[in-house]
């Protein structure tokens, strides 16, 4: 053994203890709950998102524009043929315009002129009656006249028939005593009487074979008649029907001229009726709006030059109406489907929101076209206002802290 054991056990005798570090449990706690904290911090960090947006207000309009519809000339309204939210296709009429001037009389001069016209048109058509039925009374008194000339002609010619069968007698009856004459058997007075007596006979027939040609000569006088009275009639129906025509279109014009309807250029929802009747219309002013069918509503946004560096297709957008506080119905969704190459100035008229400085037209749909709350759905309307956020980035609260070193990073870079 190299060393004693009393030399090993010297050694192993300290003159002072270890020096042991004891640590209090709060610490502990203190330790763990830092490193839970900041663990909780670095997930909130990276996991939460902050959005940059660019607050614009914006209108809500179709996809398809509002169409406009002017009255076209000046005048006063006379009648409305249709009523607000109404569906009208192209061609219905929507409006009666008229132009009111007045007479002396205090009589418009429009309804002056139609009522004369029309005055003018009762006339004829009551002349037309009144021809119709005297032609008709003529053709009933003709055929009237023919039934009895035929009655009388074939009266006469029965007698005519009778009449020279009296005279085939009598012929005879003059032969037989002319023999008997110049034979001297009867006397010449006797002779002269059988000869009067068939001179009678023959001046009878003779006057009914006259008065047969006359009655035929009236017969064919009349079935003339007859047979022209459809033709004056139809030439006088023809004259009158004209005049009439003439007059009618007349009216028309007089009617157009003073008092015209005014039709839908264009199928879809009647909106904005601005005059009421009995206004006056002036030829550049709207009197109504149409909303194109099938036409959804989109929002357009007016984005400040200042601000529309970062705007892009596709942005998201968020939509607090007017109409419809958030803090109740919350917000709509939609994003941007167009934004405008030139800018609106000031001098520009925007409605219904008012340009204070030079800006974008930005086009957005809406994920809904109506509002639904407490149970209801409210529809959205043409030229409602509203405040959109458009959502220009998405980046973790993490990003954001970072985001000024690495901007100086790339400027040292």
């Amino acid at each position: 053994m190299l060393f004693r054991k009393e030399a090993v056990s010297a050694k192993k005798t300290h003159l002072a203890g270890k020096v042991i570090l004891i640590q209090p449990p709060s610490l502990y706690v203190i330790s763990v709950s830092t490193f839970v904290l900041f663990l909780l911090t670095l997930i909130y960090l990276t996991q939460s998102n902050y959005s940059r947006k660019e607050t614009v207000k914006g209108y809500l309009l179709p996809e398809k524009g509002v169409m406009k519809v002017y009255s076209g000339r000046d005048g006063v309204l006379g009648e409305l043929l249709i009523k607000e939210g109404q569906k009208v296709e192209k061609g219905q009429p929507i409006v009666k315009i008229r132009n009111s001037q007045s007479l002396v009389s205090g009589v418009e001069l429009s309804y002056a002129l139609s009522r004369e016209i029309k005055y003018q048109i009762e006339a004829l058509e009551q002349e037309l009656q009144v021809m119709n039925i005297i032609y008709q009374k003529d053709n009933d008194r003709i055929t009237h006249q023919l039934t009895q000339l035929d009655k009388s002609y074939n009266a006469i010619k029965k007698t005519k028939d009778t009449s020279r069968e009296r005279l085939k007698i009598k012929e005879h009856q003059l032969n037989n005593n002319k023999k008997l004459f110049d034979s001297g058997f009867i006397s010449s007075s006797q002779f002269s009487s059988v000869h009067e007596n068939y001179l009678e006979t023959l001046e009878a027939t003779d006057r009914l074979e006259r008065e047969l040609a006359s009655i035929s000569v009236d017969i064919g006088r009349l079935q003339s008649e007859k047979a022209s009275i459809p033709e004056q009639r139809l030439l006088k129906q023809a004259v009158i029907n004209r005049q009439v025509s003439e007059l009618k279109e007349k009216l028309v014009e007089q009617k157009n001229q003073f008092e015209f309807i005014k039709t839908a250029p264009e199928a879809g929802i009647v909106t904005a009726i601005q005059p009421s009747i009995g206004t006056q219309v002036n030829s550049n002013s709207p009197i109504l709006s149409i909303i194109p069918e099938n036409s959804p509503l989109e929002i357009e946004l007016l984005l400040p030059t200042r601000s529309a560096g970062f705007v892009k297709l596709g942005d998201e957008v968020k939509i607090r109406f007017d109409a419809f506080p958030y803090q109740k119905f919350g917000v709509a969704s939609g994003k941007i489907l167009s934004i405008d190459q030139s800018v609106i100035l000031p001098t520009d008229k925007v409605l219904p929101i008012e340009v204070t400085e030079a800006m974008y037209r930005v086009r957005a749909n809406l994920r809904y076209q109506s509002i639904v709350a407490y149970g209801k759905t409210f529809p959205l309307k043409v030229g409602m206002t509203a405040d959109a956020d458009i959502i220009l980035e998405k980046r973790s609260l993490l990003e954001w802290l970072l985001d000024p070193i690495y901007a100086v990073k790339g400027k040292i870079g």
